[in-house]
């Protein structure tokens, strides 16, 4: 009976550890918003993008928030954590949205 815990545990710490792999490939950059100024915090943005986006934070001010932008077929798609109206969320998503993802993502990154 043990041994069938133990094989369970270590599939499951596999599994977990196979989607956080899987997550952070199609992770094109994560950003922190803080009192309204967003800095990129993983990968990176073309300074464009990077620009709206922080426009967008800015007015009105988001207090905190966690952006991530991911890869997902030609375009890429927003996930965001934290109180962000919904009005503002759109806006992002329609920046990050907009852009195919060869332009997203800063040339040079490394």
């Amino acid at each position: 009976m043990a041994v069938l815990v133990a094989c369970a545990i270590g599939v499951a710490i596999g599994l977990m550890l196979v989607w956080a792999n899987s997550r952070a490939a199609i992770t094109i950059a994560v950003a922190e918003i803080d009192d309204g100024r967003l800095t990129v915090t993983r990968g990176a943005l073309s300074s464009r993008v990077l620009q709206d986006l922080r426009d967008v934070v800015s007015r009105p001010r988001v207090k905190h928030a966690t952006v991530r932008i991911l890869r997902a077929k030609d375009r890429a798609r927003l996930e965001v954590e934290g109180d962000v109206p919904e009005q503002q969320l759109q806006r992002l998503r329609n920046i990050v949205g907009n852009v195919p993802v060869a332009q997203l993502a800063r040339s040079g990154r490394s």
